[in-house]
C-alpha cells in the first residue's frame, strides 16, 4: 500500500495523542502542595479554569473525530475524478494527443 502524503492520518494520531496528554495533566492539575492564600485562591479557581480546559479540548476532540470522515469524501473525490477523466481519454482520444487531457 503506498501512503497519501496529503493524508492526515499520522497528523491525526499525534493530535489524539496530544489531546489524551493534556486531558491527563488537567486531571492530575490539583497542586495539594500548595499552601496560604496561594494555595486556596488556586484551588478556589482551578475548576473553574479545568472546566474552561476540558471544554476546549471537547471542541477539539469533536473536530478531530471529523477528520476521517473528511479524508474519506476527498479520497472519492479524487477516485471519481480520476474515473472521469479516464473515460474522457477513451471518448477523446484527440485531446489526449494535443495535451489537452
Amino acid at each position: 500500500m503506498i501512503l497519501d502524503p496529503t493524508s492526515p492520518g499520522l497528523s491525526l494520531h499525534a493530535a489524539q495523542g496530544l489531546v489524551d496528554g493534556l486531558r491527563g495533566v488537567l486531571a492530575g492539575a490539583t497542586c495539594p502542595q500548595w499552601t496560604g492564600v496561594g494555595g486556596d485562591s488556586y484551588r478556589a479557581r482551578c475548576g473553574e479554569v479545568v472546566a474552561g480546559a476540558q471544554a476546549v479540548l471537547d471542541q477539539i476532540q469533536q473536530a478531530l473525530d471529523l477528520v476521517p470522515a473528511f479524508d474519506a469524501e476527498r479520497t472519492q473525490g479524487l477516485a471519481r475524478s480520476l474515473a472521469e477523466s479516464a473515460e474522457s481519454a477513451v471518448l477523446h482520444p484527440e485531446l489526449v494527443m494535443l495535451g489537452a487531457w
